[in-house]
């Protein structure tokens, strides 16, 4: 009987996968295990979502520059599309696979810098890039005759637009008149239409290059002259400043001395069917004795203080 007792005391003793100090070590073996596991999956995802967020923002990047290049291209190429815009400037907002950038453009006005027109993209690491607002303006209507006058929807701003010297309009504004005439401290944009198109050098000699800040390079290339009927409104047929192509100049820089016109004075090759003038009251009394000024059309307006 007694060596039966010692055999089942010895056999209890042996069953060690009962006891607790062997259920522990197991558990800490699988929560080691368990631990490794994740930091392996973790690490996994984390390398994953690295070479994702790199290769997204290589190809965003790449869309970026090239988008950014066109604009500096289109602002400050010639000729440039857009009457009067001088700079822009980006901001970019960056998500996994994608970007949005706020372009924003501006026109200068003495030393300030008015911001004109903002445009937001985004930027797909894969896809086409989009515009994803459309800025518009207010437009007023005084009547079918008169001019209609729009106002830019950032600022509230008046906007600006070019009468071409082939068609006969049924009225033909001299704002340069109502701008003269304003506050003495006040400067202000204005933009004028020719009689006719003319070569580079017949605009310098006619409105020479004090207070000129852009010229309007006419595309249209028409010679007839139509003349609009009574019941046609005038907004339908002329350009907009936002629509037209053309050059800035500066005094400091006459425009017919500068290279890129040299041997191309022709009107074939750069008609100039107007421009924009720029400054304070007294200053732009001198073009209402030009006779080659058809219209005249008030833009932005700040005070210079």
């Amino acid at each position: 009987m007694k060596k039966g007792n010692n055999l089942s005391g010895e056999n209890e003793k042996k069953d060690f996968v009962s006891s607790a100090r062997f259920q522990k070590t197991v558990k800490k073996t699988k929560l080691k295990q368990i631990s490794l596991y994740i930091l392996i999956s973790f690490l996994t995802v984390s390398v994953f979502f690295i070479i994702i967020q790199f290769g997204s923002h290589t190809l965003i990047n790449k869309k970026l520059e090239q988008d950014i290049a066109r604009i500096a291209e289109q602002v400050h190429g010639t000729p440039v599309k857009g009457a009067g815009i001088v700079d822009f400037d980006t901001s970019i907002s960056y998500g996994l696979l994608s970007a949005e950038g706020k372009i924003t453009y501006y026109k200068k006005l003495g030393d300030r810098m008015i911001p004109w027109e903002s445009i937001t993209k985004v930027y797909p690491a894969i896809g086409k890039v989009k515009k994803t607002n459309t800025e518009k303006v207010e437009v007023f209507s005084t009547s079918n005759n008169k001019r209609t006058v729009r106002f830019n929807h950032l600022n509230n701003e008046r906007m600006i637009d070019f009468y071409y010297p082939h068609i006969g309009y049924n009225s033909l504004p001299q704002e340069l008149e109502i701008a003269a005439g304003l506050d003495k401290n006040t400067l202000i944009e204005v933009a004028l239409s020719f009689e006719r198109a003319m070569t580079v050098e017949e605009v310098g000699k006619a409105i020479g290059a004090r207070n000129v800040e852009w010229l309007w390079l006419d595309k249209s290339n028409a010679k007839a002259f139509t003349e609009l009927q009574f019941n046609e409104t005038d907004f339908f047929h002329v350009l907009h400043g936002e629509g037209a192509y053309g050059f800035s100049v500066s005094e400091d820089y006459p425009y017919w001395n500068q290279e890129f016109f040299e041997n191309k004075s022709t009107e074939t090759e750069y008609p100039i069917s107007g421009a924009i003038i720029s400054g304070t009251p007294s200053e732009l009394e001198r073009f209402l004795e030009i006779d080659i000024i058809r219209t005249s059309v008030i833009g932005v307006t700040i005070d210079k203080y």
